[in-house]
């Protein structure tokens, strides 16, 4: 059968093709002489309508990334929205939680539909949910729809629900726009440039609390209402506007020069030379049939990963390299996945330091590892990363949720009467702080870990312990800090945590886990947060109740008495009723001190088990590199691996 049509100006790159760096076109690098004020002016000539284009689809990108990360400001509003509704500490974390399960529960689909049908529908959903989520928040909060039908009973659980599926709405949301704009500005840019573009819409969802609550401070002095109206809209109208503009601009196909096709005549002798005389390995991927498979290369117009079967080519054992002596260090894996024991890329630079030829040894690109989700949860590896995110990302949504609580707690200073403008400000202060550095941990997060592993050769895995050490500082910062004034040093330690944790996470789901079902699978990795999220958010709200003053008493009977009457009357002339003060805890930090000593005794155990998947992948790859080592003809001991 004859070859499909192939676009003008393709080479054709044979199933088989070899990887060779073209020594006539080296990467050089621009001078400054060679940048311009064109060149980073998009009206000048040196743009094109492509170019630009594509720059208004990122900027459309980056605005809904920074309409997307709201969920993060509950902290702000939270506590005025519980005295406002008149409900536990509790009741308000799982409202809150409300909101954290539309995020992380629909990622998974959102994902599937963002890669099946495009942006638009997302987007346009996603606007919608915000609009209807948020607004009807604010009606709870004005009054519009109350809560409770009288002063005694409790709170209407069916309209306690349509509160939280309101939040949940707004988790949906803000999930539908992150998704769609990380995959619009990943498809728009080439590989050169993909990363930063995708990590300035990431930082823009990581500092969406800081300008909604900085909003909410300036125009309506940290009034919740009037900032849940500025969230309604705010987070809304990018998503809906997104829906119209935001379209991938794909780039132009980049040069593949560095691939030289070979002849079929080319292709057998280079065959036969490598297995024979360079020994490069065909590692087995299946014991019972010594299946083995070969390492190759594709390319396409969108850059994304053939299937399983096309981009790693199944052969029979020839070699018997196969047959016998790597047999035990294969016996456990299967043949549907290549987790361990790949071999890297043909070509290997001798002019490398050491660590970095034991690295690239050791290690192999995300594309020439293919795990689907049922062959995700059979790995011990992922189930180390699901326990590790649940206790480390609870910890962080504990405080995260419960900023404004903390800075209630402590701001109040054992007072039922306090300065609420000034405690607004302070609540605004650590989202704020949380935000930026959120954002700050991403891109720092990202720039340590790559920096390690491509200067000294640190495996990514090993920057797991450090964010789990950070988190743990945080939690004692935490339990030490006894003043509002001195809060911001736990806010930037746990923003900055936070953020390096959902770093080096993806990264580590892509790297172990492969590139063609890297969405799926990390979708259901982020599961995780909804369990950690769930239990250490209810620990704090039930903590936090434990303490205050309609379970342990108060000291002001004349106060209770006077509020009481207060409310009478109200009620009978259909006024507001005003908080009774019973959810109210003056007890500074004992408050929720116990919460963080537990989420603290949670991240010892993320730390030991961050340790203990270094240690795993550590002898995983020094076998992988002893393995192909020993194919090439090279005797080494395990001190020198």
């Amino acid at each position: 059968m004859a070859d499909p049509v192939r676009p003008p100006n393709r080479v054709r790159i044979s199933s088989r093709t070899r990887l060779f760096n073209d020594p006539n076109q080296q990467d050089q690098k621009m001078s400054f002489k060679s940048i311009n004020l064109g060149t980073f002016n998009p009206f000048s000539q040196e743009w094109d309508h492509t170019q630009r284009k594509r720059l208004g689809v990122f900027i459309m990108c980056v605005l809904v990334g920074l309409a997307s990360g709201s969920n993060y400001v509950y902290s702000a509003y939270a506590p005025q929205l519980a005295t406002k509704l008149v409900v536990s500490s509790t009741i308000g974390n799982l409202i809150g939680l409300a909101g954290n399960l539309g995020v992380y529960l629909t990622g998974p689909l959102w994902g599937k539909i963002v890669d099946s049908r495009g942006q638009r529908i997302p987007l346009f959903v996603g606007g919608l949910c915000c609009l209807i989520g948020y607004s009807t928040v604010h009606a709870f909060y004005i009054g519009k729809i109350q809560l409770r039908s009288n002063l005694d009973s409790e709170p209407n659980q069916i309209k306690l629900f349509i509160l939280e599926f309101a939040m949940f709405l707004t988790g949906c949301g803000g999930s539908s726009g992150l998704t769609s704009a990380v995959n619009a500005t990943a498809k728009s840019f080439s590989n050169v440039t993909r990363a930063s573009a995708s990590g300035t819409v990431l930082a823009g969802f990581g500092l969406s609390a800081f300008l909604f609550s900085s909003l909410g401070n300036f125009f309506y002095n940290s009034d919740a209402g009037g900032l849940l109206f500025l969230l309604s809209i705010g987070t809304s109208i990018p998503m809906l506007l997104g829906s119209i503009f935001i379209k991938p601009i794909p780039p132009i196909e980049e040069s593949i020069n560095i691939y030289q096709p070979l002849n079929n005549q080319q292709e057998e002798e280079q065959e036969d030379e490598h297995e024979e005389t360079n020994g490069i390995p065909k590692v087995i991927i299946n014991q019972s049939q010594s299946e083995e498979f070969e390492y190759n290369n594709y390319s396409d117009e969108e850059s994304q990963v053939r299937s399983r079967t096309s981009s790693l080519e199944l052969t029979r054992s020839k070699s018997p390299i196969s047959r016998g002596r790597h047999t035990q260090i294969h016996q456990n894996h299967h043949h549907a996945h290549f987790n361990d024991n790949l071999p890297p890329p043909i070509n290997q630079s001798k002019s490398k330091p050491n660590h970095l030829r034991s690295t690239s040894l050791a290690s192999l690109p995300p594309t020439a590892i293919s795990y689907s989700p049922l062959d995700l949860m059979k790995s011990i590896d992922f189930w180390i990363l699901f326990i590790c995110l649940a206790l480390l990302c609870g910890t962080g949504l504990m405080y995260i949720n419960n900023a404004g609580t903390v800075t209630l707690a402590l701001g109040r200073e054992n007072q039922r009467i306090y300065d609420k403008a000034k405690i607004g400000g302070y609540q605004a202060k650590q989202v704020g702080l949380v935000s930026i550095w959120n954002c700050g941990g991403r891109i720092i997060g990202g720039v340590v870990s790559d920096f390690g592993k491509n200067k000294f050769g640190i495996r990514r895995v090993w920057f797991l312990p450090v964010v789990a050490v950070l988190f743990i500082i945080s939690q004692i910062s935490a339990l030490e800090t006894t003043h509002v004034q001195s809060l911001w040093m736990v806010s930037t330690l746990l923003g900055l945590a936070y953020g390096s944790l959902f770093n080096v996470l993806p990264m580590l789901i892509l790297e172990w886990f492969g590139m063609r079902h890297f969405s799926q699978n990390w979708g259901w990795v982020a599961v995780a947060p909804v369990l950690g999220g769930n239990a250490f958010n209810l620990l704090f709200g039930k903590v936090y109740d434990s303490h205050t003053i309609g379970k342990i008493g108060t000291s002001d009977e004349l106060f209770e008495g006077i509020t009481e009457v207060v409310r009478k009357v109200l009620k009978r002339d259909g006024g507001a009723i005003p908080d009774d003060g019973k959810h109210d805890c003056l007890v500074g930090e004992e408050c929720y001190g116990i919460a963080f000593k537990i989420s603290t005794i949670g991240n010892l155990i993320a730390l030991a088990l961050s340790i203990w998947v270094g240690i795993r992948r550590e002898k995983i790859s020094k076998e992988r590199k002893k393995l192909i080592l020993a194919s090439r003809g090279e005797i080494v001991s395990d001190e020198e691996v």
